[in-house]
Formats: structure tokens, sequence, C-alpha cells
């Protein structure tokens, strides 16, 4: 079997908070996030082994306690099912970083035992289907190709996949000035996480988009959220839910207190 594969981070103390872990990034992605960090890694084939992805998870297993699947998006990757079964045997905690595309690969790894913890990014609120297409990128012509649903039903398919199965749960959005991430659309979210989510020990973490590395040229330009900014976002969405993160260059990963 092929792995479409876009590169591998030996020992990462920032993919999963905690733990040092190996990162694997797949290559391919169905969204164009005008914001996306990972650009490079959206489209274009490298094909490689099975073998050669192992030999990189096996290279690390000394130096750390995890794996992670990155991209990209690693479960539009049937590969992810035997990499995972590979770092079962490795002994490797397993997470998934994923857009929240592909519910069946989740359930999948789910009914499996192979995975230990979801990272799901929230882009914008899950019941606003036309702001999300907005800030994914996404077309209905490009839709995920299994499904001809809009792709915040997708979203809310793999969040209650992973919101049953009582595993950790991390969910993220990245936020970028003028673009999404407004005091508005952050109470949106979050007041959605807390209606529909049961699972109350998750945690909703605001990380910091950096623009001048953004796949859009247009928003290159554009200045920031500094720390602080996203620290009084996160005091609104800690309104909602009980933990609460920002992840910022500045200062790293900050829980908002309960003394706000």
């Amino acid at each position: 079997m092929k792995v479409n594969y876009a590169g591998t981070v030996p020992l990462s103390t920032v993919d999963w908070k905690g733990r040092a872990a190996v990162t694997i990034f797949f290559r391919g992605c169905p969204l164009r996030c005008p914001y996306c960090q990972n650009h490079p890694y959206l489209q274009g084939f490298n094909p490689v082994e099975l073998e050669f992805v192992e030999k990189q998870i096996k290279e690390s297993k000394p130096f750390v306690s995890a794996v992670v699947f990155s991209g990209g998006e690693p479960l539009m990757q049937e590969a992810v099912i035997p990499l995972a079964e590979f770092a079962r045997e490795m002994e490797l905690a397993i997470g998934i970083h994923t857009n929240g595309c592909y519910p069946e690969m989740a359930n999948e790894l789910v009914k499996r035992k192979l995975v230990d913890k979801f990272f799901i990014d929230i882009k914008a609120p899950p019941d606003d289907p036309e702001l999300y297409g907005k800030v994914t990128g996404f077309k209905k012509s490009e839709a995920v190709k299994e499904t001809p649903e809009p792709i915040t039903a997708s979203v809310i398919k793999t969040l209650e996949i992973a919101d049953s199965c009582g595993l950790e749960l991390e969910l993220r959005t990245t936020l970028i000035r003028d673009f999404i991430g407004s005091r508005e659309e952050i109470a949106r979210i979050a007041a959605w996480i807390s209606k529909h989510m049961k699972n109350r020990e998750l945690t909703y973490v605001l990380q910091q988009g950096i623009p001048e590395h953004s796949l859009q040229e247009n928003l290159r330009e554009l200045r920031v959220l500094e720390r602080d900014e996203l620290y009084e976002l996160g005091k609104i969405a800690k309104s909602f839910l009980e933990n609460v993160r920002i992840r910022t260059r500045e200062s790293g990963d900050e829980m908002i207190s309960d003394s706000v």
C-alpha cells in the first residue's frame, strides 16, 4: 500500500500537549482554507511505501510516547488504518488531526480502537454552512466525493463520533484578523459546542493564525491577532465552556482561568 506522504517530524512537543510525539504529515486535503499554514501539503502526489513511514515511526519510538497523524488531511487515505495498527503494535498512543470531512474513517478508527485522541478543527460555527464554506474555501463542486452533503454535515458527524466514544478531544479554531474570529463568531462556535457536545472534559483551543504564511496572498498582509486579543476572545468562549486555551507563538499554550 502506498502513502501520499508529505513529511515527518521525528520529535514534536507541540502537536499533542503533554506528550512527545512523532508527527506524520499526509499530503492532500479536500479544503482550501485561505489562511492554511500547511498549503504545500494540500495537493500533489508523493507516493511512498507503507514500510517507509513505518520506519519513520519505529526510529522515533525510543524518544516518544505517541504518534500524530496530520496533514493535509490524514483521513483521506486508507493507509492511516495500517499505520495506526503499526503504531499500536509499537505501544504508542495515537492522535488524529482532522478537519472532520471523513466521519466514516473516524468511525472506523474508533471501532478498531486505533485512536486515543482526536484534534478536530471547527473552522466556523457548524450551524452556518455559508460562513463555513467561505472560511474553508469549499465549493460544492469540490465536495468530498463520497457524500453530496454540505461540509458542515460531515464535520458535525465527525464531532458526534468523537463526542460519543469517550476519548480525549481537542477542538480548535484558527483565528485571522478580519477573516474569522470576531467576538460574535467565537461566541457562536462556543455556544454550539456547549449545546451539542456531551463531553464536558473536551478542550477548546483558539489558535493564533499567522497571516504571512497563508495560502491566499491577500491575507498575508493582515496584522496578526496578538496574545492579549486572543485572551479576550478566550474569555468569551470560557463563558460557555469549561476548558478553554489559547495558542500563540509569543506564549505557547495558555489556559483561560476561571477568574474572568
